[in-house]
Order: structure tokens, then C-alpha cells, then sequence
């Protein structure tokens, strides 16, 4: 009898790990690893956590969720970059004390970036600023909807579509899509469409979702970054409207490779996506975090990836 046991458990066992072995290696091969790549640490003349990414005339700019400044990366000589204030945001025009600035991108030649605790975006036209819309925001249609239900969890990067167009990205808990069209100058809300995008072809160990922290458009084709599933997507959408995931590249090899990793690697640390012809960027927030070899550079990086 206990022989008999022992069999059935073998049989059992080896079922079970051909099984797991067949679907990690479908997943896999859906995955297309970004091997060529190159790291570059982000100086700057204060601690920076930048958090979204964007190209305009050809210079890459960022945002961070600390202050309220909008910087410009150069690249150095010396495989590094340096993190440059391009521009101050005055907020008495807002009457806000804070934006917590998660996002940026841009539309007919102006920056917009995305404003976390008011869940807005600010139009940013030379040295005027001015809430998008003007009044109300994308809260409450999305709440109602089944986003924006956890707190500090809610509007995390924006993509312009073009035609008074964006895509906005909700962060987690649960993750979601929101499309917004607006009205000739930005004012008023035209249409927005609220998207529950909780599910993944790339479920994590833990119980939390995969969070998606960076969007952008090239070329006509969508991207969306997953920062803790450490994956880039395309996005699709479907008959229904709805995004789907499609073609995935991974950087995770790359963060945590023991060169780039940081001593703290729970959730990831990418936060912001750009494209173009050639690469992907990726801008990492680690706030502060020190890197796990050199306890004393607590940098933020920037890795530049190929993607074909």
C-alpha cells in the first residue's frame, strides 16, 4: 500500500511539474527579452524621483512627484546623464499647493503633465498653467466605474492619441484605463471611457497585480510599462473598445542584474516610458534607494533598450 502511494504521488509530482513546465514556457515564448541595452545613472543637484518620461523635439524630459519642476535628461561623455530644470511651475495660478506629478507627455507642442492628487492633467503653455478640463476632473466617472479605490493609487502616466485625445494610465488596486477626449482648447471633458484593466497574461507570486505606471504613442502604436511585472506592452484594442496586452518585451534581467539592482526591489521601479524609431527608455524612481553594490549611490537610472 505504501508503495502504491508513493507511485501515484511520483505520478502526481511529475504531471504537475510538466504542466507548470509547459505554461511558464508558453508564457515565455511570448516574451521578448531586450538584451541589447545600455544603463545610465541620472545625476542631478538634489535627491530626484522621476516619474514619467516623454520626448519633445527630440530631448527627453521628465517629472517628478516631489516638487514641482519639469527637468530635461542630457546625456554625458561619460555613460551618465544629468537631470537640468527646464522649467519652474508657478502653482499660485492653480491655486494648489502640490500636483504630485506622476506623468508627462505631449500634446500640439506643450507639455502635459499629470497631476495624481487632483486627478487632473495641467496644461503647460510657455509659462501659463491651466487645469485640463477646467473644472472637474476624470474622478468621479472612473470611481463609479470601479477605479481609483485605493488611495495614493490612482492617475500614474498619460499618453497623447492625437484629436483632443488621451490615455491615462490608473496605477492599481485596481489598475485601469481611462480614454478622455476633450474640447477644442482643453477645457471641458467631450467623452471619457473608463476601463477596468486588472487582468494579465503575467500574474505575479503575490496577490497584487501587475502595476502599470507609464504610457506613450509612436508611430500610432500604444506601449504601456508594468512596473512590477517589470514587462512593456503594446496595446491593443479590440472590436469592443476595450485594451488588450499584446507583443511583451522584459527588462527584468536588467534591473535586477547585480550591476543596476537596488538594495530594495519589492515592488520595481520603473515609472516612466519613452519610444522612438530604435529604443525603449525607461526612467526608474527609486527613491532614494541606494544601489545593492555601492551603498552610497542612490542614483536614479535610465536604461535605453532596443527593441528591434
Amino acid at each position: 500500500m505504501e508503495l502504491l502511494v508513493l507511485n501515484i504521488s511520483k505520478t502526481t509530482f511529475i504531471f504537475f511539474l510538466l504542466l507548470g513546465f509547459s505554461g511558464s514556457q508558453a508564457s515565455e515564448s511570448n516574451i521578448e527579452k531586450l538584451l541589447d541595452y545600455e544603463v545610465f545613472p541620472i545625476n542631478t543637484l538634489k535627491q530626484l524621483e522621476p516619474s514619467g518620461l516623454t520626448f519633445k523635439d527630440g530631448q527627453l524630459f521628465t517629472v517628478c512627484d516631489d516638487n514641482n519642476q519639469i527637468f530635461r535628461l542630457e546625456f554625458t561623455d561619460s555613460a551618465e546623464m544629468n537631470a537640468v530644470i527646464q522649467q519652474n511651475l508657478d502653482l499660485s495660478q492653480l491655486a494648489a499647493m502640490n500636483l504630485d506629478m506622476e506623468g508627462i507627455t505631449v500634446a500640439e507642442d506643450e507639455f502635459f503633465v499629470v497631476s495624481e492628487v487632483h486627478h487632473k492633467l495641467v496644461r503647460v503653455n510657455g509659462d501659463q498653467l491651466k487645469w485640463v478640463p477646467d473644472l472637474g476632473s476624470v474622478y468621479r466617472s472612473a470611481y463609479e466605474q470601479g477605479l481609483f479605490q485605493l488611495y495614493n493609487a490612482g492617475l500614474e502616466a498619460a499618453t497623447y492619441l492625437g484629436k483632443h485625445t488621451f490615455l491615462l494610465a490608473v496605477e492599481r488596486q485596481p489598475r485601469g484605463l481611462i480614454e478622455v477626449k476633450f474640447n477644442d482648447d482643453f477645457s471641458k471633458i467631450i467623452q471619457q471611457t473608463n476601463q477596468m484593466f486588472d487582468d494579465s497574461t503575467h500574474p505575479l507570486e503575490s496577490s497584487r497585480k501587475p502595476d502599470l505606471t507609464g504610457l506613450y504613442v509612436f508611430e500610432g502604436r500604444i506601449f504601456a510599462l508594468h512596473r512590477n511585472a517589470y514587462v512593456i506592452h503594446e496595446l491593443i484594442k479590440n472590436e469592443q473598445g476595450q485594451y488588450q496586452e499584446g507583443q511583451s518585451w522584459s527588462y527584468e534581467h536588467i534591473v535586477k542584474h547585480p550591476d543596476y539592482a537596488y538594495q530594495d526591489m519589492m515592488f520595481g521601479h520603473a515609472e516612466g516610458l519613452a519610444v522612438d524609431d530604435t529604443y525603449f527608455y525607461l526612467v526608474l524612481d527609486n527613491n532614494g534607494n541606494p544601489r545593492l553594490k555601492n551603498p552610497n549611490d542612490n542614483r536614479p537610472l535610465l536604461i535605453r533598450a532596443k527593441r528591434k
